[in-house]
C-alpha cells in the first residue's frame, strides 16, 4: 500500500508539473476542431464557421482574420499567396449576402485552401484566448501574488497596466497566457495570432523596440515584461484593453472584433462583470465605472 501511494504520489506531480509548465495556452489542430463541431452536428454548410470560431479566427462582423495561415504550409517560392488570399476574401462580402455567414466563413476556407498552400490538419496551432479567460486568467494571478479582487478589476476597467506596481502582474498575465517568458521574451508567432496579423514592418519595428529595452539592463523582471509588451507591442495594437472602453460584437460574441481586443464567449454586460467581480463592494458605493 505504501509503494501504491508513492507512486500515485510521483504520478500525481508529473502530471500536476506538465499542466503548469503549459499554464492557460490552448492549441488546436484543424482535426481536433473537426471533431469537436461534429459532436455539435452542423448543418454541414455550418461546419467551417464552426471551425473557425473554435480557433477564434473568424468573426461575423469582420470575417475571416489573417492568422488563419497558421494552418497552412505556403510555398517558399510564392510570395503572392497572401495577395491573392486577401483578394480572394476581399470579393466575399459583394458576392454572398451578409446574413449567410456559414457560407461566407466556408467559402473564406476555401480561400486559403486554393490561394495560400497546404493545409496542416493535424499540428496543434496556439488558439488566442476570450476576452472572458484574459479575465479570468488577470484575476487567477492576481490572487497568486496577493491583489484583491477589487484592485485587479480597477486594472482591468481603467486599463492601469503601465502602473509599476502592477507590472509582476502583466508578466503573470502574459506568461499564463503563453505570450511570454523570461528566457525567451515574448512569443512573437503567438502575438502574432493575438493581435489579429501583423506585417513584416510591424516585425521589425517590435524586434527594433525589444533590442533597444534589452539594453537598458533591467534587472526588475516585472518591469522588463511590462515594458516589453506595453512598449514592443502596445503602442502599435492595443494588447491590453481597459473594460470600460470594450466593444461588444453583439454578433458573434466567439472571437475578436474589428478593433483587436478580444470579446466574449458569452453574451455578457459591462456593468455586471464588473457586478459579478466586485460584489458588494458596489452595494457600498464603490467608484468604479463612475
Amino acid at each position: 500500500m505504501m509503494q501504491l501511494n508513492i507512486a500515485s504520489a510521483i504520478l500525481t506531480l508529473f502530471l500536476t508539473s506538465a499542466t503548469c509548465s503549459r499554464h492557460k495556452i490552448v492549441e488546436k489542430s484543424l482535426s481536433r476542431t473537426g471533431t469537436e463541431c461534429r459532436q455539435y452536428d452542423p448543418p454541414w454548410d455550418c461546419m467551417a464557421r464552426c471551425q473557425t470560431l473554435l480557433t477564434r479566427d473568424w468573426t461575423d462582423s469582420a470575417g475571416m482574420q489573417s492568422p488563419y495561415d497558421r494552418f497552412f504550409r505556403p510555398d517558399p517560392n510564392d510570395r503572392c499567396n497572401m495577395n491573392r488570399t486577401q483578394r480572394c476574401l476581399q470579393d466575399k462580402p459583394s458576392t454572398i449576402p451578409y446574413g449567410r455567414t456559414c457560407v461566407r466563413a466556408n467559402e473564406s476556407v476555401q480561400c486559403f485552401l486554393s490561394q495560400f498552400g497546404e493545409v496542416i490538419m493535424d499540428q496543434p496551432k496556439y488558439v488566442a484566448p476570450s476576452r472572458t479567460q484574459e479575465d479570468a486568467i488577470f484575476f487567477e494571478c492576481g490572487a497568486m501574488l496577493g491583489f484583491s479582487r477589487q484592485r485587479v478589476a480597477e486594472v482591468l476597467y481603467y486599463g492601469q497596466f503601465s502602473l509599476p506596481e502592477v507590472s509582476c502582474l502583466v508578466r503573470c498575465f502574459l506568461i499564463r497566457s503563453g505570450l511570454y517568458s523570461d528566457n525567451e521574451g515574448l512569443t512573437l508567432e503567438r502575438f502574432y495570432v493575438a493581435c489579429g496579423g501583423y506585417d513584416e514592418e510591424f516585425y521589425r519595428n517590435v524586434t527594433l523596440c525589444i533590442a533597444n529595452v534589452e539594453s537598458a539592463g533591467l534587472c526588475d523582471k516585472c518591469a522588463k515584461a511590462q515594458r516589453l509588451a506595453l512598449e514592443c507591442i502596445g503602442k502599435q495594437y492595443p494588447l491590453l484593453i481597459p473594460l470600460s472602453t470594450t466593444n461588444i460584437d453583439s454578433e458573434n460574441n466567439a472571437g475578436r472584433d474589428v478593433n483587436n481586443y478580444y470579446t466574449s464567449n458569452f453574451n455578457f454586460y459591462i456593468g455586471d462583470t464588473i457586478t459579478q467581480v466586485l460584489g458588494p463592494v458596489l452595494a457600498v458605493g464603490s467608484t468604479i465605472g463612475g
